[in-house]
């Protein structure tokens, strides 16, 4: 399944010490889809969510199979909340208005 993202724009990122290579979702169409149908993913790898604008919805596990750690960013890339989250039908409700979210 990693191969659809081939068409994906990536960063890298230094999380924790450690640095990610992330797909950018920068339309609605990649945002919705996000990493859903995804069975498994390096530890090197995940993806950035991106919006014009902060924003404030719920994000959902549905569709995924692997446990993921959600980070929340606001517009100055601070971190706002970070969640961990197990496959299947959890939702995330953000504490604040985001712009960025990245899971890893």
């Amino acid at each position: 399944m990693i191969h659809e993202f081939k068409d994906y724009q990536t960063i890298q990122v230094k999380i924790g010490g450690r640095f990610y290579t992330l797909w950018v979702a920068d339309t609605p169409e990649r945002r919705k889809k996000g990493l859903s149908g995804v069975s498994q993913l390096p530890m090197d790898k995940g993806m950035i969510f991106i919006y014009n604008t902060p924003v404030s919805h719920t994000f959902t596990m549905k569709g995924v199979s692997i446990p993921l750690t959600l980070i929340f960013l606001d517009d100055t890339h601070q971190i706002i909340q970070v969640e961990r989250c197990q496959p299947g039908r959890e939702k995330v409700i953000p504490e604040d208005d985001f712009m960025y979210v990245i899971e890893i």
